[in-house]
């Protein structure tokens, strides 16, 4: 299956596609180092989306490593709403695909792994 056409892709696409547009509205003495960091951890969700979906027997490590840089976007953004830089309607939204994709990759993560068939 493509990654692509998870529902776990699809939340994690609004996710960063809303902490992008986020960025142009931070003040310029955290535009540069909070959005640019929000931006990239965001970004980088999607490389342990797709090989977690491709490599079935390393799943599980691949996502862990996405639960760990998902707490840190989620530390990042933390602070940005702590330093006033998104606006509260935002927040809600965000929270709420925080939420989503936390409980999607918590099941994906404890399904089991199907062994691939002996041709």
């Amino acid at each position: 299956m493509i990654a692509s056409r998870l529902n776990v892709y699809k939340d994690t696409y609004q996710l960063a596609k809303l902490l992008m547009s986020l960025q142009t509205n931070f003040a310029r003495q955290y535009k540069y180092t909070l959005g640019n960091s929000l931006q990239k951890v965001s970004l980088e969700l999607f490389d342990y989306l797709q090989m977690a979906n491709m490599f079935k027997m390393e799943r599980t490590e691949y996502l862990n490593a996405f639960v760990v840089k998902f707490e840190l976007l989620k530390t990042l953004y933390r602070l940005a709403c702590d330093m006033k830089q998104i606006k509260t309607r935002r927040q809600a939204e965000i929270c709420i695909l925080i939420e989503s994709i936390g409980r999607q990759v918590t099941a994906w993560k404890n399904s089991p792994v199907k062994k691939p068939r002996p041709q």
